[in-house]
């Protein structure tokens, strides 16, 4: 059977990106933990594990629009 899941981030401000960026964290609907993304000017870096601290990926602002173009 399907699951459905259902997500939110609204922001209606100009956020100015700093070495120290934010960080957006996701959970299950039971709040197990699933992960987080930390946004910054250097790029995007995502982490996953029960801490999230196993680093899935860290690119570039560069390197990330050119694997959207793809």
């Amino acid at each position: 059977m399907a699951t459905k899941s259902k997500g939110y981030l609204k922001i209606h401000d100009t956020v100015e990106l700093t070495l120290r960026g934010l960080t957006v964290w996701a959970y299950t609907k039971r709040g197990k933990l699933l992960g987080r993304v930390d946004i910054n000017r250097a790029g995007l870096k995502a982490y996953v594990g029960k801490k999230s601290n196993k680093v899935l990926g860290n690119m570039s602002w560069k390197d990330l629009f050119e694997r959207l173009e793809k």
